[in-house]
């Protein structure tokens, strides 16, 4: 993203990787609702800041199962020609509630679930579908649909089984011998 471009991050489990590792160079680039829960809101906010900054890159960041809470949204974005970039991280689940329940202990109910063809629902809209093969198609992707312009869906397939030991184990370890060694 260019220094003063956008991003409007939906509720998920990425979410906290963004918010640890992003570096936002400006202020009001990354847009997100501070773990309010608010599951949908990453679509209808980055086509917000498109409209307010029309000159300026957005791209909206969200889990599957946010983006289909307001995925119809895809259709406004397209009729009125908005320049979007829409990043899926699909996991096929609730993955943030999942992870965080797992953690309690709690059994894994109803948080699994299929998702439509990303690629064909864009098409659908009008708007251009793309699904990342391997990661190091991300940033030329990302690069070709910001500058070909119009609405663009990349489905991006994520892997969070590391999250559980690196979030609920080794962090917290890294932070206790930080706060011994003060």
């Amino acid at each position: 993203m260019p220094d003063d471009g956008i991003i409007a991050l939906d509720n998920g489990v990425y979410k906290i990787w963004f918010a640890r590792n992003y570096k936002a160079h400006r202020p009001n680039t990354v847009l997100l609702d501070n773990a309010l829960a608010t599951m949908g809101a990453g679509l209808p906010s980055a086509m917000a800041a498109k409209i307010v900054f029309p000159e300026k890159k957005v791209v909206a960041i969200c889990g599957d199962g946010g983006f289909m809470m307001n995925s119809q949204e895809l259709e406004t974005a397209v009729r009125l020609k908005l320049d979007l970039v829409v990043l899926i991280l699909n996991d096929s689940a609730y993955g943030m509630i999942k992870w965080k329940q797992a953690n309690m202990n709690f059994k894994n109910f109803g948080l699994d679930f299929g998702n439509p063809c990303f690629v064909k629902y864009a098409d659908s809209y009008g708007a251009k579908g793309h699904r990342l093969a391997a990661t190091d198609e991300l940033i030329p992707l990302m690069r070709r649909c910001q500058q070909e312009g119009g609405v663009h869906l990349i489905d991006v397939p994520v892997d969070y089984s590391e999250n559980d030991r690196i979030l609920n184990k080794e962090l917290p370890e890294r932070s206790a011998q930080l706060e011994g060694a003060e």
